[in-house]
């Protein structure tokens, strides 16, 4: 196996996660590392982006996946875009019938799509600590601040229940119950290797039809 095909391999490994740059090199040290990487990011075979303060990898199979668990303001578009290619295939028997009401319908997303900024950026709006912040809330500094209060409840056996964390949260950034679960959802998914879930509580995580109420740092 070349070396190329076996650091695709290995970042395969690692799913929708994506394995940072320095501990791939870390695993595959040799002098054109960099150079192969370039490569295979040419060829599409792997997808290199920033992911808070670090260079991840991700194959190119599982990156669409961690943008869309990551990126609401993707997530929303990507799900608009495939309504509408999911409406062209139904379509494509008799297209020619259709293709009116196809040209009215992209005609009214043409027109639509000068709204759909200020709409995601009035639910972000919602998620600011501080009404007078431009930045949008991302997933970043809700883990950030997910980070935070979860050190200062953690007790000598580490487990916090989830709620406590939340009320704060809510309270601060005026988001839902749910959006709060997806979040924490989220963010574990995306780092098995730091958080730790655990079943039980009235509320929290729904993992496999069972409530996950707490959880600790690994």
């Amino acid at each position: 196996m070349s070396n190329k095909d076996a650091i695709v391999d290995t970042i395969n490994s690692f799913g929708s996660v994506g394995i940072k740059k320095s501990e791939l090199k870390k695993q595959y040290t040799i002098e054109n590392f960099d150079i192969l990487l370039d490569e295979l990011d040419k060829e599409g075979k792997i997808c290199i982006s920033k992911k808070g303060t670090f260079i991840y990898c991700w194959s190119k199979e599982f990156f669409l996946d961690y943008l869309l668990s990551s990126d609401l303001k993707f997530k929303y578009l990507y799900k608009y875009i495939s309504t509408i290619q999911n409406k062209i295939n139904n379509y494509s028997d008799s297209i020619f019938k259709y293709i009116e009401n196809i040209d009215c319908e992209l005609l009214e997303i043409k027109n639509s799509f000068n709204h759909i900024g200020e709409k995601i950026d009035d639910l972000n709006l919602k998620l600011q600590k501080n009404s007078n912040a431009i930045n949008a809330f991302s997933l970043d500094d809700f883990k950030d601040n997910f980070n935070r209060i979860l050190g200062e409840k953690s007790t000598s056996i580490g487990w916090v229940e989830l709620s406590s964390i939340k009320n704060e949260i809510c309270h601060v950034y005026n988001i839902s119950d749910n959006e709060f679960y997806e979040y924490v959802r989220t963010i574990t998914e995306l780092s098995p290797e730091k958080y730790e879930l655990s079943s039980g509580g009235y509320e929290g995580v729904i993992l496999r039809g069972i409530v996950h109420g707490f959880v600790r740092t690994i």
